[in-house]
């Protein structure tokens, strides 16, 4: 599936190593008042490595032993996909959030943290803990409500994307796969990746077929392949992204031993049009 001849776990283990660097770089930085909206790059910084961490750990393979004394040795594909398509969508969630200037991340902020007390809202709560937790829930929306009906970046959706938006669905009027275009991925490549791993996490009949198909150890690493492709392919640009809103951050990629890996694999959509759309001629899509 890959269009690289590379060492994919070499790959990943040099940039997993980088972006534990590239994250530490914001310690001990001080937040500007007003700014602390700027706290959960780290929070979803974090995600993303203890996904990709995740990842690579399962791509090694387990003995599973069980309680009559059999072991059962494989190398689980199937998770390998679905924490690959995990780490896609935490990364175009930051940069949904973080890639524009200062007033619409701090907007887009607001919508993304209302919806996820939407969620707690919603859920049915069966303790008087889980109940404290909605009633305080509703109170931080009745917070963010009017900062966010106040906001000049409201007036860019439609009425019934205003809608949405106040129900708790903060990706109205974007997917997945525009959001990975702007974020530099050809959305060819994107859509043929992220559709793969998908079929995993959904348990389509091709994700079915292969996991049955691939029945000695060394058929199930190379099923890995795709998935470690892509996590080294989010790492790259988490780096440069990261790297591009902090500058100790970007200090550190440039002095890396690493910093030509990162540099291999932070390909945009014009470096992949040879591929996807040959008649392009590399002038972009």
């Amino acid at each position: 599936m890959t269009p690289f001849p590379r060492d994919i776990e070499h790959d990943f283990d040099a940039m997993i190593e980088l972006m534990i660097l590239v994250i530490n770089s914001r310690h001990n930085s001080p937040i500007t008042p007003g700014m602390e909206f700027l706290n959960d790059i780290q929070t979803l910084s974090l995600k993303l490595f203890k996904q990709l961490c995740s990842t690579k750990t399962i791509s090694n393979g387990c003995v599973f032993q069980s309680k009559t004394g059999s072991a059962y040795e494989f190398i689980d594909q199937g998770s390998v996909s679905i924490l690959a398509r995990a780490s896609v969508e935490t990364f175009l969630t930051l940069h949904w959030l973080f890639s524009g200037d200062v007033e619409l991340s701090r907007f887009r902020h607001r919508i993304w943290q209302y919806a996820g007390l939407q969620d707690r809202v919603e859920h049915t709560a069966t303790s008087d803990e889980g109940r404290a937790k909605q009633t305080s829930a509703r109170e931080q929306q009745a917070e963010l409500l009017p900062l966010i009906q106040s906001s000049e970046h409201l007036k860019s959706y439609s009425p019934k994307q205003v809608d949405q938006l106040l129900k708790g669905n903060w990706r109205v009027g974007w997917s997945w796969a525009d959001e990975a275009v702007r974020a530099g991925f050809h959305r060819k490549y994107f859509d043929n990746v992220y559709s793969y791993l998908c079929g995993y996490s959904h348990s389509n009949y091709i994700s079915a077929m292969q996991i049955g198909q691939a029945q000695d150890l060394p058929t199930q690493a190379r099923m890995t392949d795709a998935g470690l492709q892509i996590s080294v392919h989010i790492m790259s640009q988490f780096i440069h992204l990261y790297a591009s809103t902090f500058s100790p951050a970007a200090d550190i990629l440039n002095a890396s031993e690493s910093r030509q890996i990162a540099r291999f694999w932070h390909f945009k959509s014009d470096d992949m049009n040879p591929i996807y759309s040959p008649s392009a001629g590399g002038s972009g899509s």
